[in-house]
């Protein structure tokens, strides 16, 4: 009994300290211990509830990140989420203060200005002190469900001090820091860079796997409470206050302002730090402070009265236009503008984005033009306009390609259906770069790790692989034999493929690249069809125009790539590859000499719960261990650690020369 003791002490010491450090560093930007000092904490916490799973906490550290869902659930927003009304100029925001004196009769009324993160909506609902659920703002009145994702943000806590039935609203962003690193990661394994934070947060949230979101370090800033008033607050810089003191991450720059001319220098103040800041703000949002004048202004149909969004112009630049680069995609032969090197936005552009020839002829961009690029938050910005008054008489029209700049073969020109736009395109089904650009969109949608642009050139070049579907069938004999693909890299890129057949359908239509059918329609398919890859094969045009946000020429978009024959082939091989995410691997019982009469011991963060690899190892006729010995056969390192992990179980396992393997060889095997 008394040792019981000294365990809940132990795990209630372990569990206060992780989460003072997770505060320390995740909302108050402060690292009061080293990453190996902290991992030496969290692995003692994992270890101790493995071994006493009934002491194990809803609020654990070790509790952030589950399984794998199906599908996405939607909530009744209790309070609605309503959009805000936005400004552009200052007059605006005089015009706005005028109306709020006039219907509050000239009484005094302070505002609060804070900065407008530019993120994705969310709503965190607490009571008793616990985070019960998490949702994305949606249409304002319903959103989906997100709260496995939310839980793996480590600035959010999970158990707060107060006990009240809330909705605390807030903003989940992405750092820049962190979106600097995974670029330099994905540039690493020649994947396409993310295009910008806000598009990262939106479908790292979105993604049914919340390891994915605990991998990526989302953040979260909140800015208020829906229940404000009703919990006894007379202010709105009341519940700042409160929301800081229970642990959350609070929007670090808000001021309470007394007249015009305070909100106009917050405005310009943080309008000259904007580009410090390690997450994107696209403004500034002002409201009235005091919670009964806000009712007495009440609401518009869409907005509150009495808060306003004042919107920063965009970054722009001027530069030249040096030359056009034409570029193969899976659809489209598209022009790139290259430019002479320009700072913007605190990045150095030298490529941006021309969208098409029709936007070159409408703009009168020439090469050779001075042009005005605009970033708006994307990684490749785009060009604005040209200036026509800078020309010496050396510019030249940019002329449409004659030839595929990949295969060499005449292009084909055709107007869109859509917005009877020119698309130039390659119609040679043998162009390996468009081949290679499918087969690119396929790996990107299926999140298969470590398939860059190179390996597919590679492969391509060996006529290993042909056209997409023949990944499915790759294996470490085919890989190990390209150039610079050693045996581990093969195991490793032979695993992930596995590892994606997993993925949730949504993923599988997006990854097939029909035309506008991306993410958002892809989940609406998915759900139309209860997660069906038959039902959604068999489709017609009356079940596709039922499904929100399909139109007649998406949905002929759609029976149009169902029907082609060479589509049939891979829509086939892809029928039988993919298992889904409700065949979870755990259940896979098989029983082979990789697994029986072995001993394994587990370390560091997994994309799976710690259980379900224990049950897998456990069903097929291993057994799990707490320590590394000399008898131990394998140690097992979660995915979501880096290469250089380290930690104490790897330095013994080092010392006996246990073999190390990953999580997903343990999914692997299992299969077999």
């Amino acid at each position: 009994m008394n040792d019981l003791l000294s365990v809940e002490k132990r795990l209630e010491f372990l569990r206060t300290q992780i989460r003072h450090y997770e505060y320390a560093y995740y909302v108050e930007s402060n690292s009061e211990i080293s990453d190996k000092e902290f991992d030496l904490l969290l692995e003692e916490l994992i270890e101790l509830e493995r071994v006493h799973p009934k002491l194990v906490t809803e609020d654990s550290p070790t509790q952030r990140v589950g399984g794998i869902a199906a599908s996405f659930e939607t909530i009744t927003h209790r309070v609605p989420m309503m959009s805000i009304e936005n400004s552009y100029t200052f007059s605006e925001i005089s015009n706005w203060l005028t109306r709020c004196e006039k219907q509050l009769h000239k009484s005094p009324f302070p505002v609060v200005a804070e900065l407008k993160i530019d993120g994705v909506s969310g709503s965190f609902g607490y009571n008793n002190g616990k985070l019960i659920n998490a949702a994305t703002r949606g249409d304002g009145k319903t959103g989906d469900l997100i709260t496995a994702n939310a839980r793996a943000i480590k600035s959010l806590p999970l158990s707060i001090a107060s006990k009240h039935d809330m909705d605390i609203r807030g903003e989940i962003y992405t750092p820049r820091s962190v979106l600097i690193r995974l670029n330099s990661e994905r540039e690493k394994d020649e994947l396409e860079p993310f295009k910008n934070c806000r598009n990262l947060t939106s479908g790292t949230v979105k993604s049914l796997d919340p390891s994915v979101t605990a991998k990526r370090r989302l953040g979260v800033m909140v800015y208020g409470i829906a229940q404000g008033k009703d919990l006894g607050f007379d202010r709105h810089s009341e519940v700042m206050s409160f929301l800081s003191n229970q642990g959350f991450k609070v929007n670090h720059a808000w001021k309470i302002c007394q007249n015009e001319s305070e909100i106009k220098d917050f405005i310009d103040d943080i309008a000259a730090k904007i580009d410090s800041f390690d997450f994107d703000t696209d403004g500034v949002v002002i409201k009235i402070d005091d919670f009964s004048k806000q009712e007495e202004l009440g609401y518009t149909a869409k907005a509150p009265r009495w808060v306003i969004a004042y919107k920063y112009p965009q970054k722009r630049a001027i530069t030249k236009l040096k030359s056009v680069e034409w570029q193969v995609g899976r659809q489209q032969i598209t022009p790139v503008a290259i430019l002479d090197p320009v700072e913007l936005g605190g990045t150095t552009v030298s490529r941006a984005s021309l969208h098409n020839i029709d936007q070159t002829k409408e703009k009168d961009i020439r090469t050779g033009d001075f042009v005005v690029v605009e970033k708006a938050g994307y990684i490749i910005p785009y060009i604005v306009e040209s200036l026509p008054e800078k020309r010496i008489g050396r510019e030249s029209i940019i002329e449409i390609p004659q030839h595929c700049p990949s295969c060499q073969l005449p292009v084909s020109i055709k107007k869109s259906e859509d917005d009877g736009s020119t698309q130039i395109y390659c119609g040679n089904s043998s162009c390996k770069g468009v081949i290679s650009r499918k087969i690119l969109h396929f790996i990107n949608q299926m999140e298969i790790e470590n398939f860059g642009p190179q390996i597919i050139e590679k492969l391509l070049e060996r006529k290993c692989v042909q056209k997409t579907e023949d990944i499915l069938l790759l294996n470490e004999l085919i890989l190990s034999g390209v150039e610079r693909i050693g045996s581990k890299s093969a195991q490793k890129l032979v695993e992930n493929i596995k590892k994606a057949a997993f993925k949730p359908l949504f993923r599988v239509i997006s990854a097939l690249g029909i035309p506008n059918v991306g993410i958002v329609i892809s989940e609406s398919i998915a759900k139309a069809f209860n997660q069906s890859f038959d039902s959604f094969l068999n489709s017609d045009e009356e079940s596709l125009i039922k499904i929100e946000g399909i139109q007649k020429t998406v949905a002929g978009s759609i029976l149009s790539y169902l029907k082609d024959e060479e589509n049939i082939t891979f829509l086939n091989a892809l029928k039988d590859w993919w298992k889904g995410p409700s065949e979870t691997i755990g259940t896979i019982t098989v029983n082979n000499d990789f697994f029986k009469n072995k001993i394994f011991v587990i370390t560091g963060e997994a994309s799976l719960p710690r259980k379900e690899i224990e049950e897998i190892i456990k069903k097929n006729g291993g057994s799990v261990k707490s320590s590394v010995t000399a008898k131990t056969d394998y140690l097992v390192i979660g995915s979501n650690e880096p290469e250089t992990f380290n930690s104490s179980k790897k330095t013994k396992a080092l010392e006996h020369k246990v073999d190390i393997i990953d999580e997903h060889k343990i999914l692997l095997m299992s299969e077999q």
